[in-house]
Order: C-alpha cells, then sequence, then structure tokens
C-alpha cells in the first residue's frame, strides 16, 4: 500500500515510524529485510529486536513467507540461544546462501555493538531502556547499515515520543512517518482487509468497521490508532485542555438535553449530588457543548429546573434523562413525560459502568471533536470532567455522566418510524 511503499523508498540512515496498530508496518520491514539480505550485489543483515518472543517469531515467519513469495533461496530457521550479560536471550535466524542472515532477539542484547547490520527496533515505546538500544544501535552506523525504529505510542513521557518531538524540533536528522489508522484507510488498508478476507468491501462498511473499531479501543483509541500519546498530566480519562472553546456553534445537527437527575436539596447534605443538565448538538462529526446547568434540588424543585430549561431550549431541543431501574424508573419516565407535553422527551437506560460509558466521548474529546460553546459554566464544566475518574463525586459524576448521556443519544441511530398499514379495498 502507499504508506508502505513511501516507508521502503525511503533510505535515509535512521528513520521513525509512528504509526497505527496492525497497519502492517512489520510486515514491510520483513519485506525490506528479505530483499537487503538477498541482494547478489550488495547483501546486508538485519538484527530485528522485539520485546517479547511472540513479536520475534512473528516477525520471523513474515520472512519466511518473503522468502517464497521472491522464490530466494535459504535455509530453515535457526533458533539459538544468545549469551547475554543480564540474561540469555532466545534469537531465530534465517541465512542465505551469500552469506547474509536475518537474526530476530527477544530483548535486549549488549552485543549487537559489535555486529554490523541494519537494525530494527519494533514497538519501540515498549522496548526495555530504549536510550541505551539506540546508541547501540546508531554505533553501527560508522559501519554501514541503517536503523529503523517502528512502534505505536506509550505515553507523552515515553523515550520514543521525545525522540519524534526532537525530530519535529529540527533537532535530529532522522526521517520521520506518520501513519494513522485514517492515512491507513485512506491509502487502501479496509480494502485489502476484505480482498483478503473474501470479504465484501464498500465506503458504508469500511466506516460501519472503523466506528466500531474506535468504540472497541475506548480511550485509548487515540494512542493506537491516531498517533497522539497519553499525556499523564491529565485526569484519568478527561484533560480540560481537549476541549476548544468556540464563540458560535454552526447551525443546523441534531441537539439534545440530557439530564441526571440526582436530587437533594443543598441545606440537606453538603456533599449532595446535583440535578444536571447538558445541552449538546452534533453538527457532522463535530460536537458542540452549547449549555449546562447543575444545580443541587429536592426532587420537586428539580422537575421544575427540568421544565424551565426544556421552555428555553424550545420543543426542537429532544429531552432524555437516565432511565433509573426497577418500577421507579418508570414511574419518573412516565411523570416527566406529563410535565413535557409536546417535547420528544423520554428515559434512556444506560449501558455499562460510569467509567465506561465516559470512554467514548473522552476520545471523540482527546481528538478535538468535541467544542465548547462560550459561557460561565466553561469553568465549571470543564474542571468536572478532569477531575472525573469513576469513584463517587458529587458535581463532578453528575455533570459527566449528563456529558456521556447526551453523547450517547446524538450517536445513536435514528429510529425509524414503522411503516403506515395500508388498506385495501377488497372487491
Amino acid at each position: 500500500m502507499p504508506y508502505q511503499q513511501r516507508w521502503m523508498a525511503d533510505d535515509s540512515k535512521i528513520k521513525v515510524w509512528s504509526k497505527a496498530r496492525r497497519i502492517g508496518a512489520s510486515w514491510i520491514e520483513a519485506c525490506c529485510s528479505v530483499l537487503a539480505a538477498a541482494s547478489a550485489a550488495k547483501g546486508r543483515s538485519t538484527i530485528y529486536l522485539g520485546y517479547n518472543r511472540e513479536m520475534t517469531r512473528g516477525f520471523i515467519k513474515d520472512c519466511e513467507f518473503w522468502v517464497r513469495s521472491f522464490n530466494i533461496l535459504s535455509s530453515d530457521i535457526h533458533e539459538q540461544i544468545v549469551e547475554n550479560e543480564d540474561k540469555d536471550i532466545l534469537s531465530y535466524e534465517i541465512r542465505f546462501p551469500n552469506g547474509e542472515t536475518i537474526k530476530a532477539l527477544s530483548g535486549k542484547p549488549n552485543n549487537i555493538r559489535s555486529r554490523q547490520a541494519r537494525v530494527i527496533i519494533d514497538e519501540a515505546a515498549f522496548c526495555e531502556n530504549l536510550s541505551e538500544l539506540l546508541k547501540a544501535a546508531i554505533a553501527l552506523l560508522m559501519w554501514g547499515g541503517s536503523v529503523a525504529i517502528i512502534s505505536t505510542h506509550n505515553g507523552i513521557d515515553n523515550p520514543f515520543n521525545q525522540l519524534i518531538e526532537k525530530i519535529k524540533k529540527g533537532e535530529l536528522d532522522y526521517s520521520l512517518h506518520i501513519t494513522t489508522l485514517d492515512d491507513a484507510l485512506s491509502d487502501g488498508l479496509y480494502q485489502r482487509i476484505c480482498l483478503v478476507q473474501g470479504k465484501q468491501w464498500t465506503t458504508s462498511i469500511q466506516e460501519q468497521w472503523r466506528v466500531q473499531l474506535y468504540k472497541d479501543y475506548g480511550i485509548s483509541a487515540a494512542e493506537e490508532l491516531d498517533c497522539k500519546p497519553f499525556d499523564p498530566i491529565a485526569g484519568r480519562v478527561f484533560n480540560r485542555t481537549w476541549f476548544e472553546v468556540i464563540d458560535i456553534a454552526p447551525s443546523g445537527g441534531v441537539t439534545v438535553r440530557f439530564f441526571d437527575l440526582a436530587a437533594t436539596a443543598a441545606d440537606m447534605k453538603k456533599d449532595a449530588f446535583y440535578t444536571a443538565g447538558v445541552k449538546m448538538k452534533k453538527v457532522d462529526s463535530i460536537y458542540y457543548v452549547l449549555d449546562m446547568v447543575a444545580e443541587q434540588l429536592s426532587p420537586a424543585q428539580a422537575d421544575n429546573l427540568i421544565v424551565a430549561t426544556a421552555q428555553q431550549d424550545s420543543k426542537n431541543v429532544r429531552v432524555r434523562w437516565e432511565l433509573e431501574g426497577g418500577s421507579a424508573g418508570k414511574r419518573d419516565e412516565q411523570h416527566l413525560k406529563l410535565l413535557l407535553p409536546g417535547f420528544d422527551s423520554r428515559a434512556v437506560r444506560p449501558l455499562g459502568d460510569k467509567l465506561m460509558r465516559s470512554k467514548g466521548y473522552a476520545n471523540e474529546a482527546l481528538r478535538g471533536n468535541v467544542k465548547l460553546v462560550r459561557g460561565e459554566w466553561n469553568d465549571r464544566y470543564l474542571n468536572s470532567l478532569h477531575a472525573f475518574d469513576g469513584t463517587s463525586k458529587p458535581l463532578v459524576n453528575d455533570i459527566t455522566d449528563a456529558s456521556t448521556g447526551a453523547f450517547a443519544e446524538l450517536c445513536r441511530p435514528p429510529v425509524l418510524s414503522p411503516p403506515q398499514a395500508k388498506s385495501y379495498r377488497t372487491w
């Protein structure tokens, strides 16, 4: 695929690839390794370094595939133990008739300093003591060879991300490739997956697959699929810096006000929970938080707040709230619907715990797809999300629950009205 071709064509001495999961980076490096080792004119051996045994074994199997594909003579895979100062390391090796080899090592061998070869450091962000490993690998450049550093991210403070930041600032003259999932999809990744699996490909099917993949990864999606390292300075789930504040939201789209119905009068308990309502709309793929209310109220006062807020929003705004379990939840739903005649209003049953429900919303915020309309409520809202960690916290949980409820409602596919029955005259 094009992004793999660009990597193959890059003959830089040191090149770095920040990439999404499972896009075929190691696969194409196996191809490069076989071609380099088998070259009759100028063969070059390869040392592959992974952080576990499964990776090294998988890389050698990929090399074996390319050997067969190119119809190149080689020996079978040799398995041996490499002696190391800290601990012995399992090694896999393919030997070629010209004397070159591809050797895959599961660990950080100190003795690579004495070798001359191409070096691949795979999933570098997860390798132990990456800085020392890079020193050993780069030392080989004095005698020729090259260093390829490939990885997904593993935190903002990880040496891999620090290396990338230095390249971006021009402090290191290394070649940098960045391939997100969307980049790979644009280059035909899912079309290739469908071809290999014998499935039909359409843009609609691809988008469904993509959306499900982001849901599966949850809060980790930004790091695993978008090449954005996790920032530990952020809260456990949200970081207030992820949300851009804008003056006006665009017109159009669907708007919903979602209420978290926790209600306790303020004078009854200092740490009482809040009745919170978050108003949110979606235009194209962007979510806009338009307004937020949150007060400590008695149940009767909470009813008044919901009705007054809905009337202020207008009947064009859906009204939703969390459906509590049992018959009490059904009674509350009927009670509120009677208070909101003419409104599109109903209770929604939540799926999963608070932390799980927050991950989809947090992921969109991290990707820059959630924006706040400027208002006095902004700081209160952002501080609450930043402090959310899934534990019981008044105001923090109420605002977060209302936000994730509104987000989930906007993600929900539209409910189609059943077709009206047709009447036929019998002759």
